[in-house]
């Protein structure tokens, strides 16, 4: 080799190291470990050809190591280099060193190619092999591939002997048992006021036949929604027509909705309407798309601070604007249809 490396000049070096593209050999890496999952799931040829592919990938890896370690030896051959050529040889190292230690640890994903690693890694100097975790990390893992596809009755003795291993299996055992998800308080603030969709809606009926915390929580709505109903009714009955709409013209009450609400049209253009809606005490403000335009819209309590954060379902736009204020607090409304723009403040 040394005859070799002497005969290269400077300029030469100089000129190799401004064509290298470590973004590209990272992507053939990533594209190599997609190849050598293939391979595990594929059959016959088609396994074949995704290992042939996938061992191409790592191979180009193993050539840039070779590529690097050859850079130093001609460099005390030939002395340093300097300036430009300097630097772009610092980058090319240095580019490296962080892909490894980001792919590293992802090893396992070349473990379906490990006879064919094991061979290669053993072509190298004993002292090369560690460095060389392209073909020598995980390289004895095998037994870990079939956990992929089936979970296993017992473990083999290197799966109960192997820490990486067993780590790996931790991990995937919430993928393949997780963890049951609870209801939060926004799944039930809009499973109250009839936001859900009908999936939804069956997802949190099948959660609730076998949670009983959860299930506890929706009773409890619906008992506080009777509970405002009776009373409704009372009021009604001792002083009618105080339920009637104080919006300009009447909007049907909403679909789905378990307890009576209020609502207000505060502004109605061609393409959308805006409604304020009272509910519980509470209020949000609704933006309704009406013509299959895109809608945008943004709501401030405060000029100057962040709005608040909208909340998309089957009616439209949402902002949750908090308790009921009697009027006396204020917002400012945005909404962005077509080329057309609201500005507006409002009380609620």
């Amino acid at each position: 080799m040394e005859p070799a490396l002497r005969g290269l000049t400077r300029s030469q070096i100089e000129t190799w190291l401004q064509s290298l593209k470590p973004a590209e050999l990272r992507a053939t890496l990533l594209k190599a470990a997609e190849e050598a999952v293939e391979a595990a799931l594929g059959e016959g040829e088609e396994s074949e050809l995704w290992r042939s592919s996938a061992m191409e990938g790592l191979s180009a890896r193993d050539r840039a190591a070779s590529a690097a370690h050859a850079l130093g030896q001609w460099e005390a051959l030939q002395g340093p280099l300097d300036g430009v050529a300097a630097q772009r040889r610092t980058e090319f190292l240095q580019s490296l060193g962080k892909m490894d230690a980001a792919l590293r640890p992802r090893a396992r994903w070349f473990i379906p190619l490990n006879p064919q690693r094991r061979d290669e890694r053993d072509l190298l100097d004993p002292n090369e092999r560690i460095q060389a975790w392209w073909f020598s990390a995980r390289a004895d893992c095998d037994d870990l591939v079939a956990t992929w596809t089936q979970q296993p009755r017992s473990l083999s003795p290197h799966l109960q002997s192997c820490a990486e291993c067993r780590e790996d299996l931790a991990d995937t055992a919430v993928v393949d048992q997780p963890p049951r998800r609870h209801l939060s308080a926004d799944d039930l603030w809009r499973f109250d006021v009839g936001l859900m969709s009908e999936d939804e809606r069956a997802r949190v009926d099948a959660h609730t036949a076998s949670c009983s915390d959860c299930a506890q929580a929706v009773l409890a709505l619906q008992e506080g929604d009777t509970a405002i109903d009776e009373a409704l009714e009372m009021e009604a009955e001792g002083a009618e027509g105080l339920a009637a709409r104080t919006s300009r013209a009447p909007v049907p009450r909403r679909p789905g909705a378990r307890h009576p609400e209020q609502r207000e049209v505060l502004e109605e253009r061609r393409d959308f309407r805006v409604l304020l809606v009272r509910e519980r005490q509470r209020v949000r403000l609704l933006v309704q798309p009406l013509s299959g335009r895109t809608v945008a819209a943004a709501v401030f309590l405060t000029p100057g601070k962040p709005s608040l954060k909208p909340s998309q379902g089957p009616e439209g736009i949402s902002f949750d604007l908090g308790a009921e204020g009697g009027g006396a607090r204020s917002a400012h409304l945005t909404v962005q249809a077509g080329g057309e723009t609201l500005e507006r403040d409002f009380s609620y």
